[in-house]
This record gives structure tokens, sequence and C-alpha cells, in this order.
């Protein structure tokens, strides 16, 4: 995934989460939870707007490839007695 494009994706879901602080700013009782609600989605839309302005910055230098590695690890349960039923003894 390009950087830029990673970027804008970023911005978009913060806006998104702005949008849904606003709207649950106009549900809640109490001033004060009102505030800061709003005071939130303001900082949430200054964030998308600084991402975007990263976006475009990136954009006019060029695309930039984002590699994103992925590791596997597997768990393994408890190992000895343990393993064997009630009343069996392990194999000799």
């Amino acid at each position: 995934m390009l950087e830029t494009e990673n970027l804008l994706l970023q911005a978009a879901a913060t806006r998104a989460m702005a949008a849904r602080a606003r709207r649950l700013a106009r549900e809640v009782g109490t001033a004060a939870d009102r505030e800061r609600l709003l005071h939130y989605s303001e900082e949430l839309d200054e964030r998308a707007t600084r991402l975007e302005a990263q976006a475009s910055a990136g954009a006019a230098g060029g695309p930039r490839e984002v590699r994103q590695e992925q590791q596997q690890v597997q768990l393994q349960g408890p190992s000895g007695p343990t393993d064997t039923p009630r009343g069996r003894k392990p194999f000799s």
C-alpha cells in the first residue's frame, strides 16, 4: 500500500470518528460532556487535516511504498507428564 493512500485512509477514518463524536455530543445530557466531545471532535478534525497535508506532501515527492510484514507465532502447550490422560502412564 502506498504511504499516501494509507495517510488518506487514516484521515478519512479520523474524520469519521470526529463526526461520530459530534453526533454523540448532541445526545448527551450534561453540558460538560457535550463540550468535551465537541473539543475531542475538533482535535480529531485537526489530526485529519495534518494527515491529509502529509499525504499531499508525500504525493508531491512521488509515491513511496510502505511495506508491511506479518509474523506468525505458534503457541505450544505444556509438555511432559501433563499430556497423558488420568490413570494412564506414559509410554516408556
